[in-house]
Formats: C-alpha cells, structure tokens, sequence
C-alpha cells in the first residue's frame, strides 16, 4: 500500500513538472515571438527610407534666415537620423498624463487663444486617447503661441461666422490661411473647444491610434516612406518634442519609457 501511494506521488510529481516545463515553453516562444516583431517592425534599411524620402515627390523644407526653403539630401539625412532625434520624438502618444485642469490651465498661461482650455484639452486626450502634453506642444507650434491668423479664428465671406485651425490641418504651405480655414469650415470648429477636439480626433485616428505613434513616426512614417507625412518642415517633429519635454519638466511628470525607432539592420542613419 505504502509503495503503491509513493509510485502515485511520484507520477504526480513528474506530470507536474511536465506541465510547468510546457506552460514556461509557450511563453518563451510567445516572448521571443513578440521581441522579433518589435525588430522587424519596419520593412526598410535607413538608406532605403532616405531615397524614398527623395524620390516620391515630398516637400521637405527647412527654415532658413527666417523662410521655408528646400531642404538639401544631406539636410533631410540629417533630420532622419535616429541618432540626431530628440528622445521625446519617440514617446508614444497615445500614453496619457494625469493632471488636473487647474495643473493643464497653467501650463496653458500666456499662450494666446489656447489660454484656459484645460478642460478642452483633458476631454481630448479621454476622448481620443491621445497625450495631451503633445496636443498642447503641437497646438503651440501651429499657432505660433496661440496668436496665429488661424488660431485667433477666421470668419470667411463676412459670414459673421468665426472658425478655428490649432493643428494646421488642411493648411498647405503655400495657401496656408486660406485653406486652413476652409477645412475649419467643412469641418464646423466654430469655437477653440471644437476646434481642439476635432483636431484630436483627426490626429488620434489619422496617426497616433493608427500605426504612426510616435513624433518620428508621424513625420517620417518609417513603415512607409515618402507618402502619408503630417507637415513639410524637417524640424517639426523635434520642434514639438522640445516643448514636450518643457512641460513634462514644468509639471513634474516622469518620462515613460521611449522606445527608439531602428531600421532594418541597426541602421539609424549615422
């Protein structure tokens, strides 16, 4: 009797093991699974991204002595490089931060027509699952600080009728005010609030929420070079990232965890 439990004890004892030895194999090939595709996220060498870049018919522009001119082979190069990016280029987006309205309003003060909109911005960022930091960063640039033509509101025709563009959307380089406003129009932002909350809505479901996560991703679109690029300007994505990074500092929040976009082979660039 005695050996016939022990001889149980014992098979139970090796099923168990075999069990944990099956269950720690799926996982591990579940992990290595994972990690591959993060590596094998993009389809293109960095110089494959580059001549893309070139060829396909972009606009890239760069500021100079105070005007957008065109930007050189070596001027885009450089801006592509992973190496020379600024690491909140590289934050996902879609990565909320818990503040306040009060909190979201002070960093707001002193920029123009976006001043006291906390509450606009924080129901955008629930809303559309897209951080608010950078809607704030990226509005800041469009505007000019809150103060551009298109920000303060345009009223077309006389209308009497006033519309509003944050996030240049729909406004070319060459008839920025114009279109800018005609998009605002067709789209009904006739007051900040709307215009903040359609903007995110485009943004979040245009790029942040659909494969373009990240600053570097929306300028630059790694996983397809050359076509579907949010602006013109080869500083835009690092200009945005730089204000990010002020107010990430100013209202004491950690940095999450950056993941840094690579080309096929480790190629960033350099």
């Amino acid at each position: 009797m005695d050996n016939r439990v022990k001889d149980n004890w014992l098979l139970i004892a090796v099923c168990l093991i075999m069990i944990v030895f099956v269950i720690t194999f799926i996982f591990s090939e579940v992990a290595v699974e994972d990690v591959g595709n993060v590596e094998n996220r993009y389809d293109y060498t960095f110089q494959e991204a580059l001549e893309r870049q070139l060829t396909n018919g972009t606009t890239d522009l760069r500021f100079q002595d105070g005007y957008l001119n065109r930007a050189s082979e070596s001027d885009i190069r450089q801006a592509m490089s992973i190496d020379e990016r600024h690491i909140f280029e590289f934050l996902h987006l879609n990565e909320k931060v818990n503040l306040t309205e009060d909190e979201v309003n002070q960093l707001l003060q002193g920029r123009g027509i976006l001043e006291g909109q906390g509450a606009a911005f924080l129901d955008a960022q629930e809303r559309y699952d897209i951080n608010l930091i950078y809607l704030i960063s990226h509005a800041q640039v469009e505007t000019g600080n809150g103060s551009s033509e298109l920000a303060e509101g345009i009223s077309p025709d006389g209308s009497g009728e006033t519309y509003y563009n944050f996030f240049g959307i729909g406004a070319f380089d060459s008839q920025a005010v114009e279109a800018g406003s005609s998009h605002a129009v067709e789209q009904n932002w006739d007051s900040p609030e709307s215009a903040i909350s359609g903007g995110a809505e485009f943004i979040s479901e245009s790029y942040v929420n659909n494969s373009q996560r990240t600053l570097y991703e929306i300028r630059w679109n790694p996983n397809n070079p050359g076509v579907h690029q949010y602006a013109t300007d080869i500083a835009w994505s690092e200009s945005i990232a730089g204000i990010m990074e002020r107010y990430y500092h100013d209202a004491n929040l950690e940095t999450p965890e950056i993941e840094r976009v690579y080309y096929q082979g480790a190629d960033s660039g350099e």
